[in-house]
């Protein structure tokens, strides 16, 4: 039986080392047999599932750290389940990348990768704990493109520790030089679980302030749009679907340990072990369905489209609590004015 559900989301969460901000459930293993068990319960998973998707995202972890035989059993069981013009995305770590693996892309039809690069400096790269190099970034950006594989997106991270002005600027260089289509920039965060918390590693917000000055500038120079609050884009057919599909609050599915997945007004966390979990389900009353809208919804550039009945619901509800200093609406969609006080518009929601 089939339902109205068209985007997926699959977690491998192994890892060959642990990050130093990283808060995602991952684990690293070398245990072959156990990483097969999890593959096998994962392929079961999906073989089991009646949907056809608009957009499937391998999330981590590092997916592509999984060998070729593996990783193929699991890109062709998703083939199977992908609409005519699916976006099909997997994470993948730099070093990884060769030209076997880009062979099973091709042919499982995956047609995005995000690569996981973080920073162009080596020695900040080692000091998070990272097994790549500059070098694997270039690497791996020519391998994907030899495979015709142009739909790329790079993963940043700014205000890390020892990050300068002069990294951010190699970094820009690297993107125009490749003419990455879609990045995603992202403020370094010291979550619980992040062996940097454990440290005690405390942000520097007037760094992380000029920083992001100086991307947006650099980025406005490249002519891409924030469609988001972290993500830029060329042009808009390279903007990520699955990513939109969250911030529209849309339904998804999410399979495997410690993913979250939203099907018909149900919040869920898959718990459990790597190789037993089950969903532990939230309702989402009306009011917590419209505060959602709201959070997800203003992190885009265009805002929350108001012809929608559950958005404009969501708008009457929460009317009283919106700061219409900080936004605004134009045709049918309120945004936020400036991303950079979303923080402020969203605390009056949420309270």
């Amino acid at each position: 039986m089939t339902n109205n559900t068209k985007h997926l989301y699959i977690h491998i969460p192994f890892c060959k080392a642990i990050c130093t901000y990283c808060d995602f459930y991952r684990t690293k293993t070398n245990d072959k047999n156990l990483i097969n068990q999890y593959i096998q319960k994962i392929v079961n998973e999906i073989k089991q599932d009646n949907n056809v998707y608009q957009t499937i995202y391998i999330g981590g972890g590092t997916p592509n750290f999984l060998d070729d035989k593996l990783l193929n059993q699991l890109l062709s069981a998703l083939n199977q389940k992908r609409a005519k013009d699916c976006e099909f995305t997997i994470e993948a770590n730099p070093e990884f990348i060769n030209n076997s693996q880009c062979e099973i892309l091709k042919h499982n039809q995956v047609n995005r990768v995000s690569l996981g690069i973080q920073t162009t400096n080596d020695t900040i790269l080692a000091l998070l704990k990272r097994t790549h190099q500059f070098k694997d970034c270039v690497n791996a950006i020519k391998i994907l493109k030899k495979f015709q594989i142009y739909n790329i997106s790079c993963d940043f991270i700014y205000n890390l520790p020892l990050l300068k002005i002069t990294d951010l600027k190699k970094s820009f260089a690297f993107i125009k030089t490749y003419q990455i289509p879609h990045v995603s920039f992202y403020a370094l965060e010291v979550k619980s679980g992040a062996i940097l918390n454990k440290l005690n590693y405390k942000i520097d917000e007037d760094r992380e302030a000029i920083q992001l000055e100086y991307l947006k500038n650099e980025f406005i120079k490249l002519n891409y749009n924030r469609y988001e609050i972290s993500n830029w884009a060329i042009n808009p057919s390279f903007e990520s679907l699955h990513n939109l599909a969250y911030w529209n609050l849309e339904d998804w599915k999410a399979i495997g340990i410690a993913a979250y997945g939203y099907e018909k007004n149900v919040y869920y966390h898959n718990q459990g072990t790597l190789l037993e979990w089950e969903k532990n389900n939230t309702f989402w009353d009306d009011k917590e369905t419209y505060i959602n809208t709201f959070i997800m919804g203003l992190r885009k550039k265009n805002g929350i489209d108001l012809t929608i009945p559950r958005n404009l619901n969501a708008f009457d509800y929460l009317k009283n609590k919106l700061n219409f200093k900080l936004l605004t609406i134009e045709n049918n969609f309120i945004k936020a004015k400036n991303f950079d006080l979303l923080n402020e518009i969203l605390l009056d929601i949420i309270d």
